[in-house]
Formats: structure tokens, sequence, C-alpha cells
């Protein structure tokens, strides 16, 4: 996050220079792609300075890999991971704290994608802790209601946010009408793409996790901080109402939660006992998709891992893929014939409910840094009360482009969150000469050629896996 917040702040302050007749003359120009789909409006209305910086930083680490990415760290540190900067970011933030009159209700905006749903319940868990009884409302991907839609730490989850990579034009105009028609004493803003402007109105308090971005930034070069994304959004919001309320709840904050339906356990169980996956052996569930190819393992390698895996004494399961349509078949064609029929494919078209249900079934999860990683260590229970989930999945996620501390999951690695389940979890980040903060931008970045993975130690992988697969007798 701390590069790309770095160039939303300065686009921030360029927007805010804007002279009358500049800003009428830049808003009519958005208007010819309104009626376009939502990813084409935030590519058309997304702001020239992230992606000049973004390419520039492509096209250096494509020039010079290992001094261009020591360079950009470098400068990472001294600017957006500066600690005069991080000691602004929170005067700005307990600023506003100090003009809030009532902690009544509450707006948590999260970004748009299933995965940010998924973390930034830690916000609600934070805000609890100190207002048991206040008025919280959470806006998410319509496609995650399902995930969340009976966390108890929220009054109201709402499916406001369309599938897209970027918030759409007619979201970010329902956005500021519910805002300002609840009037919330407090809007929690962990979208980097929403603007604060375009939620407040008069009156209004708004909290950025932008204001945090520094010391995420920082912890990055100190390998004995936690940086998930999780731990930070708990504790920005904690420490800040703190400093205007008592804690009321003090209980340890472990992760995040899904909360399913019985419909979704049952439809997990019924997909399973039809392939055959109940006789008691292990499954292990492979995740080969992903949104960008800076975060997916290569084709060619993770044919090579399904090879090694449908060796071992497990049920191997695969997604069919979203993102990159069929690739689940396609892999599994991949494979020699003989070990072709140990792979069961979970259809495309399974609700995303269900496949979190069949997660909970098995007991390894292997995936890149995508949505399906945060699901698989996120804590499940039951939507009705009356049903306990396993909650063992072993998480093992593989890195490539982006940081691994701040999306990735480990027990026994300094500086990382373990997964929220009664497993181990493991983190496998693979060797790239160009890996840089700045990679943490996955969407912007345009490297002609993926190096993310280039020394990604297969073998080992599947050794550790192997090995809890025995622990489990």
């Amino acid at each position: 996050m701390g590069l790309l917040i770095l160039t939303a702040a300065l686009e921030e302050i360029k927007a805010q220079r804007l002279n009358a007749r500049t800003a009428a003359s830049y808003n009519y120009k958005r208007r010819p792609f309104l009626n376009q789909p939502a990813e084409e409006i935030a590519f058309a209305t997304k702001n020239n300075l992230q992606r000049a910086f973004f390419d520039g930083t492509s096209r250096l680490t494509r020039l010079f890999p290992r001094t261009g990415a020591a360079f950009l760290d470098a400068f990472s540190q001294l600017t957006i991971g500066n600690p005069f900067l991080a000691e602004y970011g929170c005067r700005r933030s307990r600023a506003i704290m100090r003009k809030i009159r009532s902690f009544d209700k509450f707006l948590v905006i999260p970004d748009i994608h299933i995965g940010d749903a998924v973390m930034t319940q830690a916000a609600l868990t934070a805000v609890r802790d100190f207002f048991p009884h206040a008025r919280i409302d959470y806006l998410v991907n319509k496609t995650a209601f399902p995930l969340i839609e009976g966390n108890p730490e929220a009054t109201r989850v709402l499916p406001f946010f369309s599938n897209g990579l970027f918030i759409s034009q007619d979201n970010l105009n329902a956005l500021r009408d519910l805002a300002r028609r609840e009037k919330y004493d407090l809007c929690l803003n962990f979208g980097p793409f929403v603007k604060d402007r375009d939620i407040v109105s008069d009156g209004q308090n708004v909290l950025n996790i932008l204001n945090r971005s520094p010391v995420i930034a920082h912890n990055e070069c100190d390998p004995s901080r936690i940086n998930h994304f999780i731990h930070h959004f708990y504790w920005f919001v904690r420490e800040l109402l703190a400093t205007r309320a008592p804690i009321r709840r003090n209980t340890p904050f472990t992760g995040v939660r899904l909360t399913l339906k019985a419909s979704a356990r049952d439809r997990a169980r019924e997909f399973l006992a039809k392939a055959g996956l109940l006789s008691g052996l292990p499954i292990v569930l492979c995740n080969p998709d992903g949104a960008s190819p800076f975060t997916r393992i290569p084709f060619a390698r993770f044919s090579d891992l399904l090879a090694l895996l449908a060796g071992l004494n497990a049920s191997i399961l695969m997604n069919g893929g979203h993102t990159v349509a069929g690739i689940g078949e396609r892999l599994r064609e991949s494979l020699p014939p003989r070990l072709q029929p140990r792979v069961t494919i979970i259809p495309p078209d399974i609700p995303i409910d269900a496949y979190a249900a069949i997660i909970d079934q098995c007991d390894v999860f292997v995936s890149g840094d995508t949505g399906p990683l945060h699901l698989a260590a996120a804590r499940r229970f039951s939507f009705e009360g009356d049903f306990t989930f396993r909650n063992r999945t072993a998480v093992f996620s593989c890195f490539g482009g982006t940081p691994a501390r701040m999306s990735g999951y480990d027990s026994f690695q300094r500086g990382f969150l373990p997964a929220n389940q009664d497993a181990p979890s493991w983190n496998t980040t693979a060797g790239s000469p160009c890996r840089n903060l700045s990679c943490v931008d996955k969407f912007f970045k345009t490297c002609r050629t993926v190096r993310c993975f280039e020394d990604f130690h297969i073998a080992e992988l599947v050794g550790l896996i192997q090995s809890h697969l025995a622990t489990l007798g």
C-alpha cells in the first residue's frame, strides 16, 4: 500500500489546488465514460499521476532489476515510510477524533474486492470493543455479501459495491448519497481509491487508512513487526478510539471471520459426497487463479506443483477458475494421464459461501495472494448458531510480487500474522530479483516480463505439506 498511497496523497493535494474552471473542465472530460462498464470507468478516471508513477517503477526495475528495486525500497522509506510523515498522519487522525461529539453511528468502507471485505472486518471488531451498542453499517462487495452478512459486529451489512477492479462512478454516487442521508458520526475509509471528499458532507468526520500508510511502509524494513493489513485495520481504529472512550471489551484479537449459512454447509457436503471425497483421505485444495499475473503462480510452475501433490496420499481439489477461465481443467490436462483422475475440479459456478464451506472440509489450502486466500485463513462461524465448523485448514500462502507480510499468513516466521485456524499456516515467498515495495500495487504495475516467481521452491513447499499431512494420522 505504501507507494500507492504516496501517489494518492500527492494526487489529493493536486486536486485541492485546482481552481473552479479547471475542476469544471476535469468533470466534463469524465462524463463521456459514465455509460461504460465499471472497469473502463475506473481506468478512464484514475489519476494519471499514479499510472505514470507505477509505470515508471516497472520500467526502472526492468532495466535495472536489483539496483532499481533497492533504490525504490530506499526511496519509499525516505518518503512514505518517513517517521515524520507517520507522526503527521497520527496528528491528523487525532485532530479528527477531537472534533467528534458523539459515537452513535459508524460507517465502515472497505476496498471493493472480496478479500478486502473479509480483512476489513477487523475494524468492526475494534469499534465494538469500545461501543457495544453503536450502529455500525458495513459496505461490501455484492459477491462477498453471503460471507459477511451474519457478522454480529455489524448492525447492517449492505451489499453495495459491484464486482470490478475499481469502484464505479455509480457506486461512488450512491456512497455519497448514503453518507449524507444517514449523517454518520464517523466514517472509516479503507478504500485507497475512495477520496474523503467523495464521502464528506458538512459536519461529517472521516478517518482514512492513508494516515496509517507511513507506519505500514516503515514496518516493511523491520521483519520483527507484524505488518498484515488485518493487524493494521484493527489497531488503526483501536488506538484512535482509545483517545476518546474507555474500552468495554478487552479480549485478544486473533483475526477475522466468515459467517456461513446452513445452506452453504449442505451444498459443500453434497459436492464432496458426489465427488467421493468423504472417504477419510486428507483433502488438499489448490487455488491456481488470481487477479494479477504478479501474484498468480505461473502455469508451468503450478503444473509441476500439482504433479507432486497428486503423488501424495491425499485427495486433490482445484478451483476451476474465474479470472482465468478454465485454468483448473487445463492444469489437470497438463498432468500425466495416470495422475489426472486424482484431481477433482470445483466448478466455477458454485456459490462463494459453499466454496468457503468446502475449504473448511479441507486439510490443506494452497494459494497465491488473492481473495480465496483470506477466505481460507478466516475463522468460520454458523449463521444460525447451531453448527460448529472444523476450522482446521492449514493455509499455505505462496507470494510472488506483493509483500508477503502484508497479506500472507505464517505461524512460525517473525512479522507474520497466523491464519485464524486451529491449524498452522506457512508462507513461501518466491525469489525475485526486482521485488520492491511498489509491487504492492499489482493492478498498476506494467512489467513486461513477470519475474515474481523465478525462484519458487516447489519441492520445499510440497515437503511442508507432506509433513503436515503426516501429523494428521
